[in-house]
């Protein structure tokens, strides 16, 4: 008997779906070059598909011949909203409002071009900065905003996180091991490997549909004044306001995030 998906394939269709979707996921602009070698497709295939999506105001290819999605089709969980959310006064406002009740400095962390990179930070004023600076990209495998997001976002944006990064069966043994712990508790608690009294404390930042967007952490320094448990849940409450307002970008996508108060 014949198959109702094989009477009704739609490779193009498919194809088409599969660009809109990637250049949702990966959150940056790509080439044609870029497209075809991380769709495993080939130029001919692809290169009709991309030339419709641009005609009918999907993508828009810049000067350097790059390709961005537009906002024709508003894709809820596109990286873009938590990029947006970092960029705002709001959040910057709601992070240094953290940095003043604890005394310790925080770092707002997502996926970016497949890989873990910090969008914003903020630190005390009257004490030495040891926070990660907006650009730098964390380890995969060790920061715990990275761990974090491993444990508690969805599969597909793990799968590009991980995709390139490989592992012996033991070690990957060991990572699966701690991702599942850290998903257990719901964030992620990792002491430095080379600064004695340094504990990395990630909270996530969660989408619409559940799953973790961002990281939240704070590089807790225990010979700053302050409690532990004070800043883990002074940390808690932070990631909870800016999951609520990322939902509200990712519903109401025409609503930018609030001015300070």
């Amino acid at each position: 008997m014949t198959t109702r998906t094989s009477v009704y394939r739609a490779p193009a269709l498919s194809r088409g779906l599969q660009v809109l979707m990637h250049l949702a996921n990966c959150g940056i602009p790509k080439s044609m070059g870029q497209l075809v070698s991380e769709l495993n497709s080939s130029f001919s295939q692809l290169y009709r598909i991309v030339v419709c999506l641009e005609e009918e105001g999907f993508v828009i290819q810049d000067t350097q011949r790059y390709y961005h999605l537009t906002d024709k089709l508003l894709l809820r969980n596109n990286p873009q909203w938590v990029h947006e959310l970092a960029a705002s006064a709001w959040c910057a406002a709601q992070m240094k409002n953290f940095t003043w009740q604890t005394n310790q400095p925080c770092h707002l962390a997502a996926r970016s071009d497949n890989a873990i990179r910090v969008l914003a930070h903020a630190h005390p004023d009257f004490t030495p900065s040891i926070s990660a600076r907006e650009g730098s990209v964390l380890n995969t495998v060790k920061s715990s905003s990275s761990l974090l997001f491993l444990a508690m976002a969805n599969d597909q944006d793990a799968w590009m996180l991980m995709r390139n990064y490989t592992l012996d069966h033991t070690l990957r043994g060991v990572l699966t091991e701690h991702i599942a712990g850290i998903a257990s508790q719901g964030y992620a608690e990792i002491p430095h490997d080379r600064i004695i009294g340094l504990t990395s404390v990630s909270y996530p930042v969660k989408g619409i549909d559940g799953y973790a967007k961002a990281a939240i952490t704070c590089p807790y320094f225990d010979q700053l004044p302050g409690d532990y448990q004070d800043v883990k849940q002074a940390l808690e409450t932070l990631a909870t306001t800016l999951t609520e307002e990322l939902c509200r970008m990712m519903f109401r996508p025409e609503l930018t995030a609030p001015g300070p108060e």
